[in-house]
């Protein structure tokens, strides 16, 4: 797998899984009975495969956690910046107060 991506090592195992099912006969003829190695690469290929799918559920799910995490931050973002705003509205612009939040949104 040193230079095979992971799409070319999937493809490698399946070719592998057809060629040595294909070529039982000559290889049991050679002395060699491929049947458990086929069901051993067929298991792992197949737990590759379920692993690959919940790793894509998993990727899925981190950009809706993400993009949930960026609504809800802007929403709170707005909502403190309305706070400052409504101070403002009633402290004057001014008031070292309003001065103090309006430099806590430029940090």
């Amino acid at each position: 797998m040193a230079t095979l991506n992971e799409k070319e090592s999937r493809d490698f195992v399946s070719q592998m899984i057809v060629m040595v099912r294909q070529n039982a006969g000559l290889l049991t003829d050679a002395g060699f009975d491929p049947t458990a190695r086929i069901e051993t690469l067929q298991g792992e290929l197949l737990t590759a495969d379920d692993a690959e799918g919940e790793q894509q559920k998993a990727q899925a799910a981190a950009l809706d956690a993400t993009k949930l995490a960026n609504e809800t931050l802007k929403l709170a973002y707005d909502d403190a910046s309305a706070i400052v705003n409504l101070i403002e509205g009633l402290l004057g612009k001014d008031h070292s107060l309003v001065h103090k939040l309006r430099q806590l949104r430029k940090k």
